[in-house]
């Protein structure tokens, strides 16, 4: 099972493009083919016709790197953010590490904000 990482709201995904050099493409009506799409910002803002999806290039620039911040939710019902730390492949807040059951997702980097693509599964 592949995955397909995905923005619905395009000024999210002009965004990415903008600011971190994610690669988009857009699915054709007539076939399942996802084609490259410009990464114009002001095309972009204005294609209301479906998913954007993210070119498999751009994908690592989801995983983890040194001091992203990223948002979860405690068994408590608490929403807050840790911090991921290289060394010990975790996200961390205070003396705790981030379990991947709590599914963090990236919100800062680079002291700009980050925007996760949803995920489908084929």
């Amino acid at each position: 099972m592949t995955k397909k990482y995905y923005y619905t709201c395009p000024i999210k995904a002009a965004y990415m493009a903008k600011e971190f050099g994610v690669v988009l493409g857009m699915k054709m009506k007539s076939s399942s083919e996802i084609v490259r799409c410009s990464t114009d910002w002001e095309e972009l803002v204005n294609y209301r016709c479906g998913n954007i999806y993210v070119a498999k290039e751009s994908e690592e620039i989801f995983e983890p790197h040194d001091y992203d911040l990223a948002g979860f939710t405690r068994d408590d019902g608490i929403s807050t953010v840790g911090q991921y730390d290289k060394n010990k492949d975790a996200f961390i807040n205070g003396n705790f590490r981030i379990l991947k059951k709590y599914n963090p997702k990236i919100i800062m980097r680079d002291n700009k904000q980050f925007f996760m693509p949803e995920v489908e599964n084929d």
